[in-house]
């Protein structure tokens, strides 16, 4: 919890954002170590925990959930459409969050509505498979298999196959830059934009973020990345996987991106390193940092105005994207 400690190191934070840290903290609490429980437990908790977020929920003209049949197997999605129209509209693969391991298509349900709504273009969830019953690449191969079905069969939906973009949150923003990575490695460049919001990108916890803020006063720490790693991987030698740990990987070639980063997150410099790699090839990139804020932010707009101003603007980046 924010203290004197933290304000003599100069460490803001967003007086909107204490009681939600104070809330988390007690739960973390309640609930004992990270993997004291069985992951159909942790989901479980999870799903009840982000029921908070998802309250007051926006109208749309239409959400199906539908179902990708993807050479990794049927992958369940969930398609927000902001115009109800029948004709082809850009269309941004969203994968979520929750360490690999919680997580579904329930999860960013407000957050995805007001993207659509703020953007303009079809947003369509990903429900891959979870570790640690699918270690990866698994759940990595589901999402790559989405977007080549979409790729071959969107127009079925009310989708522009030729204005595709990819994103994702925390985990989820790791798999969206490993998919977009995979496409590019096989020639199949063309996704047009990749939204990454406070993405895992890297195993290793050596980071200056992880220094300041890996210890859990806010939440997320590096005791429970760890973890999330392990699950995921299963195996300590992919941890050196560029597929796994997309950070390693050159980025050549890669569609323009805008990220988003949490000021009091032990993964703001994973997204940090990644903009220095396309800054260094010319690539786009807009990296937005929100300061005071913790991981999880870009879900807790109803709670948070810096949340609220995250979306927003990410919505711009996609509308402005496909504009042309």
């Amino acid at each position: 919890m924010p203290d004197q400690k933290h304000e003599d190191q100069g460490i803001y934070v967003d007086p909107q954002v204490v009681p939600i840290i104070e809330r988390m903290l007690e739960t973390l609490a309640e609930r004992g170590p990270m993997g004291s429980v069985a992951p159909s437990v942790m989901r479980q908790r999870f799903n009840e925990d982000v029921k908070a977020w998802n309250q007051d929920l926006p109208a749309l003209p239409s959400v199906r959930d539908l179902v990708c049949d993807t050479s990794a197997g049927p992958v369940p999605v969930r398609l927000y459409d902001p115009a109800g129209s029948d004709e082809p509209m850009p269309c941004l693969v969203f994968i979520h969050g929750g360490g690999w391991i919680v997580g579904d298509l329930e999860t960013n349900e407000r957050t995805l509505r007001m993207l659509a709504l703020e953007s303009g273009v079809k947003i369509l969830s990903v429900d891959y498979p979870l570790a640690p019953e699918h270690h990866f690449p698994e759940g990595l191969d589901a999402c790559v298999g989405v977007l080549r079905w979409l790729r071959k069969h969107g127009a079925d939906w009310g989708l522009n196959p030729d204005l595709l973009a990819i994103g994702g949150d925390s985990a989820g923003g790791n798999l969206a830059l490993a998919t977009a990575l995979d496409l590019r490695d096989a020639g199949e460049n063309y996704l047009r934009f990749a939204l990454l919001i406070y993405a895992a990108l890297s195993p290793e916890p050596h980071s200056h973020s992880h220094r300041m803020f890996g210890g859990g006063d806010f939440g997320l720490g590096t005791v429970a990345m760890e973890y999330f790693w392990s699950q995921y991987l299963g195996a300590d030698g992919l941890r050196s996987n560029p597929r796994a740990a997309p950070l390693l990987a050159g980025m050549e070639n890669m569609p323009p991106m805008h990220l988003v980063t949490a000021g009091l997150d032990p993964l703001t410099d994973d997204s940090s390193a990644l903009a220095e790699k396309l800054e260094a090839l010319d690539i786009a990139v807009e990296h937005r940092h929100y300061p005071g804020v913790t991981h999880g932010f870009f879900s807790m707009s109803l709670f948070l105005d810096a949340g609220a101003k995250a979306v927003r603007e990410a919505g711009e980046a996609l509308r402005k994207t496909f504009a042309g």
